[in-house]
């Protein structure tokens, strides 16, 4: 059955779409919370406001919708030359992106009808650049299949990030134990001192001043030091079709939030993304406690608990699981815009890749031992 592509490039249209994107969210087989119309709408207010809507709904002859693409257009300026380039609504800030699929539809194919749409709309593009496509979904892999071959494109490729996931529903995980054998000893230590611990906690608007704080002081270039940014979060974690999927865990000590956690969580899955710990109970493990304790809580009722973007050593002492976030650029080959916007990435990834950094690090470290003489 042929698929037929509808582009949405006014707002109103945007804005009734919600209803019947949440329910193609909901029906695909690897779904994230980064996909839901909600999560897109409110961050376009804040941060897409002077870009243009380029959303496609891939349909089947009977109207039923089973693919999307969440795009945006930005216009830039790189070398003097202006570059419009095609993104994931919230490419760059979600840890997760991706071309949505309906479970049961075939990946490729509308993959396929995506970027031949792209194709024919070219004009109105230089360069699409879809950040933390995970290969834990295969749309994501038929996107690197399918893109290549068109004569007058390229497409460049790199991992952006592992990602670090552990299975719920397995009787025995892959721990580090001594790791979590200390943790969990510190767990009833801090319980004598009067450790109180809110999983899950449901009066989040009580606690979000508290949460906000502990960040801010936690970490000095975090979210909360921007409006903005402190602006957006404000607004999501009390957005309507949000509600019942904001994770919000606390741990107590000495009367007071020592540990925090904000994140999300829907049926099945808990997202891992934003502990904040007070630097001054460092040394009590406060931030390692309670990620246990999550850890243990949600392991009764979910099956998965997903660390997110970026692997830091802690998140391996409860599992060896991974996935990849990719990041793919495709352009025009003959594009003098598509290689301004290239230029720098692609100068400094290639600087890495022959060790360059490295070696003028060790170069200053010779000169310097070689001074001291």
């Amino acid at each position: 059955m042929a698929l037929s592509i509808e582009l949405v490039t006014d707002v109103a249209a945007f804005e009734g779409l919600g209803v019947a994107w949440n329910e193609l969210v909901d029906a695909m087989e690897c779904p994230e919370i980064f996909y839901r119309w909600e999560w897109n709408d409110v961050f376009r207010r804040h941060f897409r406001a002077n870009d243009r809507l380029f959303v496609l709904l891939v349909r089947e002859g009977s109207g039923q919708v089973v693919g999307l693409a969440p795009f945006c257009i930005r216009t830039t300026r790189k070398f003097g030359l202006t570059v419009e380039v095609m993104e994931t609504i919230v490419g760059g800030v979600s840890d997760y992106g991706n071309i949505f699929v309906r479970q049961g539809a075939h990946r490729g194919r509308v993959v396929g009808a995506i970027l031949d749409f792209l194709r024919e709309r070219s004009a109105e593009w230089d360069v699409v650049d879809l950040w933390d496509f995970c290969t834990r979904d295969s749309t994501t892999l038929h996107l690197l299949n399918l893109a290549p071959p068109y004569p007058d494109w390229s497409v460049r490729t790199h991992v952006s990030t592992p990602v670090a996931v552990r299975d719920l529903t397995r009787s025995v995980a892959a721990e580090n134990d001594k790791q979590t054998h200390q943790i969990s000893n510190r767990l009833e230590t801090l319980r004598g001192r009067g450790l109180r611990l809110l999983i899950g906690c449901d009066d989040i608007e009580a606690y979000w001043p508290t949460f906000c704080a502990l960040h801010r002081k936690a970490w000095p270039s975090g979210p909360f030091h921007d409006a903005a940014k402190q602006a957006f979060y404000d607004e999501l974690k009390s957005a309507t079709g949000l509600e019942g999927r904001i994770e919000l865990s606390v741990a107590e000590l000495e009367g007071r939030p020592v540990a925090m956690h904000f994140g999300f969580v829907d049926a099945h899955k808990v997202y891992y993304y934003m502990p904040a710990m007070d630097r001054d109970f460092r040394r009590d493990r406060v931030g390692s406690v309670l990620l246990q304790a999550m850890i243990e809580h949600y392991g009764k009722s979910h099956r998965v608990f997903d660390f997110m973007r970026g692997l830091e050593p802690y998140k391996l002492w409860y599992t060896d699981d991974l996935d990849l976030n990719l990041r793919l650029v495709i352009y025009r080959s003959a594009s003098l815009r598509a290689l301004a916007y290239n230029f720098a990435g692609v100068t400094r990834r290639y600087g890495v890749e022959l060790g360059l950094p490295k070696a003028m690090a060790q170069a200053v470290k010779s000169r310097i031992r070689k001074a001291r003489r």
